[in-house]
């Protein structure tokens, strides 16, 4: 037919009308698939580390001490979350620990949580610290109450060391269904216990000697009835004892105040204890005397929350 156009392959009329000739444009990805795909790549990451030095010569800016070796190898991932339940933890100097440690493991309804500070700042206080957590791990995968674990924990210390050295520590246990928290304190700091986003409690418990002194003072098994959004802090001394250019201590009421702070905004919990040690390192003039750690679970209840997100709880009033 005089004047008949031919029809364009669908291509090029594709391609012409996002600005090239023949190049097909490329269309936005199905809702999901980009969270899906970082998800993936996180995943493959993550499962390269225990076998690969690449990962860590890429995350690291400077090197590393033997202690903070050791302890960055035995501790589990600083986040996790599941449906009842959001952990989190955080330590500082990341490359220079010396004898904080923290652990948690999860198995049903019942979470683990527990936390040490080990005498001194070397890497005889990275092996006491190290083999607590080891002798911890041990004794509560094979079902032992949290009492008789301190126990042979401080007779895995004395084993090794004598009486040249002591861990302090906190082992807690809390019931994910119910929300009982179970806990007993070996000299160690008690836990912070912050409802409502506002009301702020230290949960007194009487300590037993801290493991490896051996003066014969029995822990005390105590407990606390959690309710839905509650936050569950345990520290080390570091993060209260850092002190300013002018001697004033971080402090609990400061430390305590930014996590209720974070919480207010709406800041996951990994996030708000990232910013809580950037908040302590800027205090001590970014250069730590001490090992500062911080362990945070909070405890959804029947909320059944999947986000890491906060739960708002009952409001204090």
């Amino acid at each position: 037919m005089v004047g008949a156009q031919h029809p364009q392959p669908v291509g090029q009329q594709l391609g012409e009308r996002a600005g090239g000739p023949g190049r097909i444009p490329r269309l936005p990805p199905p809702p999901g698939e980009g969270r899906t795909m970082a998800s993936l790549v996180g995943l493959l990451l993550v499962s390269k580390r225990p076998s690969s030095d690449a990962s860590a010569r890429l995350a690291r800016t400077q090197a590393m001490n033997v202690a903070a070796e050791l302890q960055w190898n035995l501790t589990p991932p600083r986040s996790f979350a599941n449906r009842d339940v959001v952990i989190a933890a955080a330590m500082e100097p990341a490359y220079e620990i010396g004898g904080d440690a923290f652990d948690y493991a999860v198995a049903g309804d019942h979470v683990h949580l527990a936390v040490f500070d080990a005498m001194g700042h070397d890497s005889h206080a990275g092996l006491a610290a190290n083999l607590a957590v080891s002798a911890c791990r041990n004794n509560r995968r094979q079902g032992t109450a949290l009492i008789t674990t301190s126990e042979r924990v401080e007779q895995v210390l004395l084993d090794h060391f004598g009486h040249n050295t002591y861990v302090t520590a906190i082992l807690a246990d809390i019931n994910a269904r119910t929300g009982l928290l179970s806990w007993i304190s070996r000299g160690h700091h008690p836990p912070v216990l912050i409802r409502g986003g506002r009301r702020i409690t230290s949960l007194p418990c009487p300590p037993a000697h801290p493991l490896g002194t051996e003066l014969g003072i029995r822990a005390t098994l105590c407990r606390e009835q959690l309710e839905p959004g509650d936050r569950i802090l345990l520290y080390t001394d570091g993060v209260i004892e850092a002190r300013d250019a002018t001697g004033h201590e971080f402090g609990l009421a400061r430390f305590t105040d930014f996590i209720i702070r974070q919480h207010a905004d709406g800041l996951s919990v990994p996030e708000t204890l990232r910013r809580l040690m950037s908040a302590v390192l800027t205090h001590h003039g970014d250069r730590l005397r001490d090992d500062a750690t911080v362990v945070c679970l909070e405890w959804h209840g029947p909320s059944r929350n999947t986000e890491l997100r906060p739960t708002r709880g009952p409001q204090a009033g």
